[in-house]
């Protein structure tokens, strides 16, 4: 793992395929619902304080990760001040991370997620990705767009999948999991726009 200080308030994290297969951590299932991202999590945190004097006593976090090919995992994290233009974020992340005592909050904090997020490319795939998994899921789904990408945002995920093998095969052959689900559902709600708010999967199911 290295770690570069970019900015005052910001350091990048890359992890490469090694780290995680060291720590037992799928990287197309990273996410913070495992115990093990939930580690690595701290663990950095901890090295950026030590390393780089980066601390995130009483700071609310803004964490953005996403996958590379040259380095496995690249994570940014940016330490979030009062006046600087994250009101959304601040309301959305306030008190999840926060640090008072890295050593023993670890051990203490969880962080949980019960949303999924796929990205799909194309409008038609996204219409026979919902027929796909129409009888699979019964919770809640909504879709946002972006950037020329389509986002399926399903909750209530807990017992709501009936077959889980089958839908996690059809959703790997139609979209692609997004980690780090609860930051980037609130990027999308800052920046996205918002297509079917309810029962996404059946209206489009029916294109």
């Amino acid at each position: 793992m290295r770690i570069e200080r970019i900015g005052e308030n910001k350091i990048r994290i890359f992890v490469s395929y090694d780290d995680l297969e060291e720590r037992d951590i799928d990287l197309d299932a990273f996410n913070y619902n495992s115990p093990e991202t939930q580690e690595l999590f701290w663990d950095l945190m901890e090295q950026a304080e030590l390393e780089l004097g980066f601390e995130a006593q009483e700071s609310q976090l803004c964490i953005e990760a996403v996958s590379d090919v040259e380095h496995g995992f690249v994570i940014t994290i940016t330490r979030v001040d009062e006046e600087n233009d994250f009101e959304s974020f601040h309301k959305f992340i306030k008190n999840r991370y926060r640090s008072r005592d890295l050593v023993s909050k670890r051990k203490q904090t969880s962080i949980y997620s019960t949303m999924l997020i796929y990205a799909i490319d194309d409008f038609d795939e996204l219409c026979k990705l919902c027929s796909s998994i129409k009888s699979l899921f019964k919770g809640s789904s909504r879709v946002m767009f972006h950037e020329d990408t389509y986002y399926l945002i399903l909750t209530s995920i807990d017992g709501n999948i009936t077959d889980q093998n089958l839908f996690d095969s059809i959703m790997s052959e139609y979209a692609d999991k997004m980690p780090n689900v609860d930051f980037f559902e609130a990027y999308l709600n800052e920046y996205g726009k918002v297509i079917l708010e309810n029962d996404a999967i059946s209206f489009f199911a029916d294109f």
